[in-house]
């Protein structure tokens, strides 16, 4: 379907898919492009706009269509597209997407929709953001310019109508390479423009008066203001001879004129002798003796500062570009319905999980010792067997999606190397996995542990026994926070009966590894321990779609700043006391 659209040549989207992929809002396109690939898809368009009520019968829709492709493919491709929504009895069209795709159809030249496509997409091919550098290299690429506007989806359709080819990175790379370089050549002409010879050849000759403006042509197509302008840049070079070379944009800007039409009044000017130089300047020979008209030293000298620095500057941004390709395998995502954007990560995977007893998991001798004599437990143990080897494909256990996230951090290389685990309560459930937690250690990861105060030093110790003792090694890259408030808040003393207090704290059941665009998250009802991973029933979703997964993170991100004051230290933990221990915030 990509082919047939336009939007990828082999295994690379073309001009028209990379700009699909570099927009924002790529469904307007994409409306557009489907429009464009097929007559019968305008031709049922056009007829739905001329229907009388806002429902199209279903019957008087399935008219329009031509035969079994129309059928099969095209309609639901409308329908996909948001052009139209397809009900079993009806057809409701939607007007002002149908009316906004079928404008786009106007024809705009090739050179111009491939010089706009270059513009979006150098962007996100070479990391250059600035306008004059991206029209500059954008010229190189396809010549000259136009100064129409168009809309982008006119624009896609162009190109997919013309069959523009993405160009090879090695093209662009050259087109870049070369704009640098005339940049280089035009910062060595304006900073010696600032820096002029001491002698020079110009010469003054006396013409009988005082020129002004009433000397430049009458026939002109420039205003007064202009007319002065023109007039204080002859006074400028008759008053400082050093300013024989004058940069040609300076004065082309200020009069808004071409440097043909520029020659053409410099030429009728008594007194005026001059010539419009290859590398941008205009070079006096003869001005008259008397101008009437004002010194622009100042303004001149301020104008090539700034033109160095602005040249400068895009020197620089050419220096760090670096040509890459569009993924080849996002073009897979191009034809997507209703998602608000391509990079969100809407389209990934996403399971609900869960935890129900598995006979089959936990073993015969603890399903053995769990039903015992008990004809209920055993017709239970059998209807969870069925259950489980029958259950929807969606779904996934917790032990298992525990399992798939830590293996995420050992198979991919993650950029944000951080396994954050929040969970009230943990006992030897620690055990099952402390080898893949070790391996990530192993791996430069860090862990997060955040939990919930408890005053009792034996599950410190627990806790100390199940995990830290099995990583000892790599104990400087675990960190360990709680977050337990008392509520009468109220300074708390080793004399109070804890009893009488109560406490809020930690609740949510998280794990997340990596950073939201490459990672995963796992959440729901489950602690970190045997019950909730092998007998309660639990449950939650795993996910790896990206703003889920930032959603998680900036969750846990914030308690875990909240908690910083309670930072346990792992040395400390390897001699608990025997006494109750108090959150740091209120001891």
């Amino acid at each position: 379907m990509l082919d047939e659209l336009g939007l990828i040549k082999g295994d690379r989207p073309t001009l028209a898919g990379s700009l699909v992929l570099s927009v924002d809002e790529p469904r307007q396109l994409i409306r557009a492009i489907i429009v464009a690939s097929s007559r019968t898809a305008e031709r049922v368009l056009r007829s739905s706009l001329r229907i009388e009520d806002e429902i199209l019968p279903r019957r008087e829709f399935d008219s329009l269509l031509a035969g079994d492709w129309e059928e099969t493919i095209l309609s639901p491709l409308l329908g996909s597209a948001g052009l139209l929504t397809i009900y079993p009895d009806s057809v409701e069209p939607h007007f002002e997407r149908i009316e906004s795709a079928l404008e786009a159809q106007r024809e705009v030249p090739t050179e111009d929709a491939t010089a706009e496509g270059y513009l979006y997409i150098l962007p996100q091919i070479s990391g250059i953001e600035e306008r004059d550098c991206l029209e500059a290299i954008t010229e190189r690429l396809v010549g000259e310019l136009s100064n129409d506007t168009f809309s982008l989806e006119s624009v896609a359709v162009s190109l997919v109508k013309n069959d523009v080819s993405l160009p090879d990175t090695s093209v662009v790379e050259d087109a870049i390479e070369e704009q640098y370089d005339e940049y280089e050549r035009q910062f060595e002409t304006v900073r010696s423009l600032l820096a002029p010879p001491a002698e020079t050849e110009l010469s003054q000759v006396d013409v009988g008066k005082r020129v002004s403006v009433s000397d430049i042509d009458g026939g002109s197509e420039i205003g007064e203001a202009e007319r002065e302008d023109l007039i204080n840049v002859i006074a400028t070079v008759s008053t400082h001879s050093k300013f024989t070379t004058l940069d040609l944009s300076f004065v082309t800007d200020r009069l808004g004129a071409t440097p043909y039409e520029l020659y053409q009044l410099l030429s009728g000017i008594p007194g005026v002798d001059c010539e419009i130089g290859d590398n941008e300047v205009i070079e006096f020979s003869t001005v008259p003796t008397q101008v009437d008209g004002s010194s622009l030293q100042e303004e001149y000298t301020t104008y090539l500062v700034d033109r160095c620095a602005a040249i400068q500057r895009r020197m620089e941004t050419l220096s760090r570009a670096s040509v890459t390709t569009l993924s080849p395998a996002a073009s897979d995502a191009i034809v997507a319905q209703d998602y608000d954007s391509l990079s969100d990560g809407d389209v990934a995977p996403a399971y609900f999980s869960y935890t129900l007893v598995d006979p089959e998991a936990l073993g015969e001798k603890k399903m053995d010792d769990y039903v015992g004599e008990s004809r209920g437990l055993g017709r239970e143990r059998a209807r969870l067997r069925h259950w489980h080897e029958n259950r929807p494909a969606g779904m996934r256990s917790y032990t298992a999606m525990t399992d798939r996230l830590f293996s995420l951090g050992l198979e991919r290389d993650l950029d944000d190397k951080v396994l954050r685990i929040m969970t009230p309560f943990d006992d030897d459930t620690f055990n099952e996995y402390v080898s893949q937690i070790r391996r990530l250690l192993n791996q430069g990861f860090a862990l997060r542990l955040l939990t919930r105060h408890t005053k009792e030093p034996w599950e410190w110790r627990r806790l100390q026994q199940n995990l830290l003792s099995e990583i000892k090694h790599h104990r400087e890259r675990v960190t360990i926070r709680t977050y337990s408030r008392f509520k009468e808040h109220q300074r708390v003393n080793p004399d109070m009966d804890f009893r009488e207090l109560g406490e809020f704290g930690i609740h949510g059941k998280v794990q997340t590894i990596g950073g939201s665009e490459e990672g995963a998250a796992l959440l729901g009802s489950a602690n970190f321990m045997e019950n909730s991973y092998d007998w309660n029933p639990e449950c939650g979703v795993y996910t790896e779609r990206t703003q889920f997964v930032d959603a998680a993170l900036e969750f846990f991100d914030i308690v875990w700043e909240l908690a910083e004051s309670d930072e346990l230290s792992t040395k400390r933990l390897q001699e608990v006391p025997n006494h109750q221990l108090v959150p740091t915030d209120y001891s």
